[in-house]
């Protein structure tokens, strides 16, 4: 899995999140990784990971809505989805445009 772009960060003493796209074998990949005593607070482990993975076909789908090449993909994804939201624009851009992605939430 390689990193794209990293879109929203937050480092503080009680919680650590990353979140950022990633491309895996031609699928766009949004991952929220969080680390800290407030995940374990809530989570009973001091890791929890919010992943949002499009197939191959939907990943082409969002980079010609994006209007994006492989050379200006992390560009056109932060440009649209850079912030503390970009889990919630994600997803509805994707239920705009009618993209199916996966969900899966891992902790440990």
């Amino acid at each position: 899995m390689k990193e794209i772009v990293e879109c929203y960060k937050v480092d503080t003493i009680n919680l650590q999140r990353n979140d950022g796209f990633w491309l895996n074998e031609g699928r766009l990949i949004l991952r929220s990784v969080n680390v800290g005593e407030l995940v374990e607070d809530r989570y009973q482990s001091a890791y929890a990971e919010a992943r949002f993975s499009l197939n191959e076909a939907d990943t082409k789908s969002m980079m010609l809505l994006l209007d994006a090449d492989g050379d200006s993909l992390a560009y056109r994804l932060k440009q649209h989805f850079d912030g503390a939201a970009v889990l919630d624009r994600f997803k509805r851009f994707c239920d705009q445009n009618q993209l199916k992605y996966e969900y899966a939430f891992i902790t440990g």
